[in-house]
Formats: structure tokens, sequence, C-alpha cells
């Protein structure tokens, strides 16, 4: 009896498949896309990442990216990845000289323009078009864009200039053995001269040597510091009582101004900070014995930066130079706070790295994520290179890849040029003089990511 139950069961079964079916297949009139993406393309990253936006209109509806696709994504070999409402009875793609009946994995050309998908609902009557709008970068976001503002500020002369960015304008000042001038510029182009003649100043000026420190301006000669609050007139603070003489100033760091002086006594070098209406020479600097600067640090044609550093601390650096017996060096100094011993520290990181060469006349600023160098000669007087960069705060330095970062055909190699950077990420290059002449040019560039 149990076996005949199963035979019974196995008929019934198969009773029950083979009754015809007469069940319809379910049709839609929805022909909307969901959703627009791509496949992943190793080739072409952010493409499948990017947001694609789909606007359904009663003509002809839009498919495109709000935010354009990085510089160089290729779209001419790509393979879409498109969800429907409902499954659709067709799609197909319309480029320009083709038509694709899209299976879900084709590899097409999106880069020509127009391109439509045409979809039909399952019920083949409901269609709808949209056309597909890609968006890509046309502009190269690491490319750096230089052009010249001016050959000439001033009828050419044998001088030095030095340049600032004070009070959202330009500030270049001007020596020419016989009277200092200074002019100003807001845009780089126009010059105009705020004074003809600074008579409160030494005659020669080595103007170079100024430095900025907020709104004032700071200069040494003769054991004299001379300051400027508006540009124009300066005032004078001699130093002839003091314990020690003023060899030059040397830069803006942690909300001072910093100069480099000499013990009377010992002849020994020193950093000193300008506090208020008083020089202080400092006592105590981590690494050094008293104080006391090895005869190597540079006191002239160097190049100093205030920057911030990786962990977000600031750092000054001072590379290259002259020291005081007026010899080229090779040396990185760096100086930075020390939260713990409640002291600077000093460090020359050339010691580390010793490939680097003896370089006077340079300047260097800080420039996105990197440092960037203008200009320069080496101890043999061969000149260096007209720009170098380095990621790691100074410690290795390259030469840019000419793709993206060439000055023009017009510039000339040079030093002593001054290179600042404005308000708006635009970096100036202003003066500086080769081995033949000076000048008074004026290069603008900025890199294109920059805001």
């Amino acid at each position: 009896m149990r076996y005949f139950s199963s035979i019974l069961l196995v008929i019934a079964t198969l009773i029950v498949g083979c009754k015809p079916n007469n069940s319809t297949i379910e049709t839609s009139s929805e022909a909307r896309v969901n959703s627009f993406s791509f496949y992943s393309d190793t080739l072409n990253p952010g493409l499948k990442e990017a947001t694609y936006k789909i606007e359904h209109r009663s003509d002809t509806g839009l498919i495109y990216n709000e935010d354009s696709l990085r510089f160089g994504t290729r779209l001419d070999r790509v393979v879409p990845y498109v969800t429907y409402k409902k499954t659709p009875g067709s799609a197909t793609y319309v480029l320009p000289d083709t038509t694709i009946v899209s299976t879900g994995v084709d590899t097409m050309d999106l880069s020509r323009d127009p391109i439509y998908l045409h979809v039909i609902a399952s019920d083949m009557k409901n269609e709808r078009w949209y056309r597909i709008k890609l968006n890509v970068h046309q502009v190269d976001p690491n490319l750096y864009v230089w052009e010249q503002l001016t050959a000439n500020i001033f009828p050419k002369q044998n001088c030095e200039t030095k340049a600032f960015w004070i009070d959202n304008k330009l500030v270049l000042y001007v020596n020419n053995g016989l009277s200092t001038q200074v002019y100003h510029s807001l845009n780089g182009k126009n010059w105009q001269v705020l004074s003809n003649n600074i008579s409160e100043l030494p005659t020669p000026c080595k103007v170079r040597d100024i430095i900025q420190h907020h709104d004032t301006l700071y200069y040494i000669e003769d054991n004299t510091l001379y300051r400027s609050h508006d540009l124009q007139h300066w005032s004078s603070m001699d130093n002839s009582n003091a314990l020690f003489t003023l060899e030059n100033m040397l830069l803006s760091y942690d909300g001072y101004a910093w100069c480099v002086v000499q013990d009377k006594a010992s002849e020994a070098l020193m950093l000193a900070t300008l506090q208020a209406d008083s020089i202080v020479p400092l006592q105590y600097i981590e690494g050094l014995e008293d104080g006391k600067l090895p005869t190597n640090f540079p006191i002239s044609d160097f190049a100093a930066l205030e920057f911030a550093s990786s962990s977000e601390r600031p750092r000054a650096m001072i590379v290259g130079g002259r020291s005081i017996n007026g010899e080229a060096v090779n040396s990185r100094w760096n100086i930075e706070y020390s939260a713990i011993d409640e002291a600077y520290r000093l460090k020359d990181f050339s010691i580390t790295q010793p490939s680097f060469h003896s370089l006077t006349g340079a300047s260097i600023i800080q420039y996105d994520d990197q440092l960037l160098m203008f200009g320069g000669i080496d101890n043999d007087l061969t000149w260096r290179s007209d720009m170098l960069y380095s990621k790691d705060e100074g410690m290795n330095w390259y030469i840019p890849d000419s793709t993206h970062n060439q000055l023009p055909s017009t510039y000339q190699t040079r030093q002593y040029q001054s290179v600042i950077l404005d308000d708006t990420q635009h970096i100036y290059i202003i003066g500086g003089q080769s081995s033949t002449e000076s000048f008074s040019d004026v290069y603008r560039g900025k890199r294109n990511l920059m805001k």
C-alpha cells in the first residue's frame, strides 16, 4: 500500500507538470532609466565613483555628472552600467556614427557628442530618449600657468631689488648705488613710484637684505637697525652701546623678527629676536653651546622661509648663503620651537643629506604641499636650475616636470630675484640679477588646482 501511494503521487505530479501553461508575460509601459554609472575601469580612476544625475523630461531627458571627471579621463573605451525602473523591451545607444543595441556590457566610445540613449518599454509602445552628457575637466589641475606681466618696471640700470606683498599690493625697493626708490602695484603690470629717494636709508643700500615682519620692514647696516611702518619713512636705532654688533636681519618667524648678532667680547655669532624696542640675543638654543652659532652659519645671500611643517608646527628654514668669512655654504638650517624644552632647536639638515651644493642668491616659498626654490648660483659660479621643488621639507630637491611647470621662454636665469605669494595664490617673480645685467621684469604663475 505504501508503494502504491508513492506511485499515485508521481503520476499526479506528472499530470500537473504536463498541464498546458495558460499564464501570460507581464509587460510594462515604464521606460525610465533608474541609474547610470560605469563598470570598474582601472585606467580611469573615479569614473565609476562619480555621481551621475538623471533628469526625466517630457521631450529628451538628460544624464550627466555634476562634478567634472578628473583631467585625462578617457571615454573612448568605457562600459556603461544602466539600471531601469522596469525591464525595458530594448535600449539603444545612438552615437554620431553608429548605433549600438545594448546588451548591458557593451564597450563603446562616449567621448563624442551628441550621444543618446533610446529606451523602449516592454509593451513596445512607450519610449524615452536621454541625452548623455559627460563632463571632463579640460584643464590639467597640476599645470602651472606662467605669464610675463611686464618686461621692465623702470629703465634698465645696474641695481638691487627686493619685493614684498603688503596691504594687498606689491611693493618694490630699488637701489642703484646712489639712491633708494620704492614702487607699488595692484596687479604686477602697472607700477607707480611711491618715493624717488628714501633719504633715511644709507647709500648705497643692500635692499635685498630688507625683511618683512607683518607690516613692518627691517634693515641692518653698520650696526644700525632701520625700520619702516609706511614703506616710505624709516627710523633708525644706533646699537653702538650694546654688548653685541648687528650683522644682518634673518627672517620673520614665530611672532618675532630675527637677526644675527656678534658678541663683542667672544666674537661669537648668535641669533637674536626683536622684542618691542629691544634686541634680545638668545642665550640658549638646543643644539648650540651657549647659543653660539657655527662659523659656517650664513649671514648674507641666503634664502629664508617660515613655513608649516607636516605636523602643522611653524618652522623656519635658512638655505645656503655666505658665512661671515664670505664663503658660500651648503647648509640647510631648520629652527623649530620645542614646547617640551621650552626652547628653540637649530639643526643643519645638510649633515644628513650632504648632496646639497653650496648656493647663494636663491628664493624659496611654500606653495600647496611643497617648497619651491628659484634661481641662485653654486660656489663655482655655476647657475642652478631656474626652479626646484621639494616634497620633504627641503631634504631633497628636484627639477619639475617641464610638461607641468616651466617658466616662459622669455625668462632669463638669475639670482637675487624676489619670489612672493599674494592672497589669491599667485606666485610673482620680480627682478634679480644675471652675470651681466639687472632685471626689473615681473612674471606671474599659478597652479590650476589652487583656488
